[in-house]
């Protein structure tokens, strides 16, 4: 194998690349999680629910965000994912007339207030993994 091919194999992606896979796998979690928040579990028939799913949704961005982050070597990166599957999730919720896939309930609550505090405490963890070891 020539240097060339060696330096091309092992070169970096193009910025706007990364950026590009980052925003995919967001809008990805954003579909995969919105459909996965609704499930809930009602203890004994009680009224509260206990919203696992919105929980299993959280965790699934977080993963995401986490090996983009960490792919790229930005912690940046990681709040792109985070921001897309935010936006994917707000245009989900949308009530257009009778329909919305994300209703103002508990598991809804979690879903999206959940992003908001899962990105950035993601990209912090993923800042803390990428910094140099002493």
């Amino acid at each position: 194998m020539t240097r060339s091919q060696t330096e091309r194999r092992t070169s970096t992606p193009k910025r706007w690349a990364v950026l590009a896979a980052a925003v995919g796998a967001g809008v990805g979690a954003g579909l995969l999680g919105t459909s996965l928040h609704g499930h809930a579990w009602y203890p004994g028939g009680a009224e509260s629910a206990i919203p696992y799913g919105s929980a299993l949704a959280l965790l699934l961005l977080a993963a995401v965000s986490m090996f983009v982050g960490l792919w790229s070597k930005s912690s940046w990166i990681s709040v792109w994912c985070g921001a897309a599957a935010y936006a994917t999730a707000g245009l989900l919720s949308l009530q257009l007339g009778t329909y919305g896939l994300i209703f103002d309930n508990t598991q809804g609550r979690v879903w999206l207030y959940g992003i908001a505090f899962i990105t950035p405490l993601v990209a912090l963890i993923v800042w803390r993994l990428l910094l140099p070891k002493k």
